[in-house]
């Protein structure tokens, strides 16, 4: 049967307090930028993302365990869809749903970002911005044993954009999130063992349209 596992006191305040500064710096940032005509967009891309896994066996009664701990890293597509606005040609921020999985657990994400853009050009066409991230990610463990839950995320990204048009633009870019998934369980013989998701990074490009 799973157990439960208590945090303690002041490890969940630790954890409260770096979610909050992690939406308060998304939310401080986009709210400071000077707003001028903003042009706002939908769009689209895909990449590839990496998870890193942790197993620990914290007691172990079957003679085919031992305890230990084993980490263990997978990669596959992830495909996004985004939305937001430039507030400036230095100043943007946007929402993003993304799918990715593994062999280990399917992902979706709900993320807001905030990225300061910085002209690499005379017309402001290439563009290099640097951000931050914080939101929701619903990951689905591919076994009975471990439960789907709606975990907190947050992180940064940093890339290339390039405008083609008026109307078009696209961008590649990488983005690190801090994970916050872990789930412990026991078999009914007493083994003991516990498993994390510790971070994922994604590598992607993708197009969006200006209106």
């Amino acid at each position: 049967m799973p157990s439960t596992k208590t945090t303690p006191p002041f490890k969940r305040e630790h954890i409260m307090t770096k979610k909050t500064l992690a939406v308060a710096a998304v939310i401080t940032a986009a709210l400071s930028a000077p707003t001028m005509a903003a042009d706002w967009f939908i769009g689209g891309g895909i990449g590839s993302q990496e998870n890193n896994y942790k197993a620990e066996i914290t007691e172990a009664v079957d003679p085919g365990f031992s305890k230990g701990t084993f980490k263990d890293s997978d990669s596959d597509m992830i495909y996004e869809l985004r939305g937001g606005v430039y507030l400036n040609d230095n100043n943007r921020v946007y929402g993003t749903y993304s799918y990715n999985s593994d062999d280990f657990a399917k992902q979706q994400s709900f993320l807001m970002s905030y990225d300061y853009l910085v002209g690499l050009d005379a017309n402001n066409k290439f563009n290099w911005f640097i951000g931050a991230t914080a939101g929701v990610n619903h990951v689905s463990p591919d076994t009975d044993v471990l439960e789907s839950k709606n975990r907190f995320v947050w992180g940064g990204q940093t890339g290339f954009m390039y405008k083609i048009n008026d109307s078009l633009s696209t961008e590649i870019g990488y983005r690190y999130l801090k994970q916050d998934y872990e789930r412990s369980f026991a078999s009914d013989a007493g083994d003991k063992a516990s498993f994390s998701l510790d971070d994922s990074q994604q590598v992607y490009l993708s197009v969006d349209y200006r209106f």
